[in-house]
């Protein structure tokens, strides 16, 4: 168990980088890694704020401690929460660009998708695989 005798836990995130130095993103968005302290925290997150509480609660962190989020070489505060309240939610994307806080819910890969896949199960192949892959590497020239 870790001890936190503080009542407030500051994050400072700073955008995460490409190994060519640039800014990371995903399909979800730019990714941020997120520091208290010295310690690393959080790396490569869309939603580094909301993470970094669910690793504090993991932590045993007081629920009822201030989560404080800066951007680095900022000192004003971005965002504020309980860390409780923070761990429960996310941000999700309302694909126009627009954030849009929601509740969390843990991964689970046996849950049925909340978006149609945009491909039919019945379109064909977009690459077609030998049937039998050990002869396919004879078959080339």
């Amino acid at each position: 168990m870790t001890i936190w005798p503080v009542k407030t836990v500051v994050l400072v995130v700073s955008p995460s980088l490409t190994p060519e130095g640039k800014k990371a993103y995903s399909t979800r968005g730019q990714l941020f890694d997120g520091r208290v302290g010295d310690r690393v925290l959080v790396r490569r997150s869309t939603t580094p704020f909301c993470d970094a509480a669910r690793i504090l609660l993991a932590e045993d962190i007081d629920p009822d401690i201030i989560l404080v989020m800066r951007h680095h070489n900022s000192p004003a505060d971005a965002l504020r929460s309980t860390v409780a309240v923070a761990a429960g939610l996310t941000a999700v994307d309302d694909n126009g660009g627009k954030p849009i806080v929601r509740k969390w819910e843990p991964y689970d890969a046996r849950s049925p998708l909340r978006d149609p896949s945009p491909v039919s199960e019945t379109d064909p192949a977009a690459v077609q695989v030998h049937p039998m892959p050990e002869l396919a590497q004879e078959a080339l020239p």
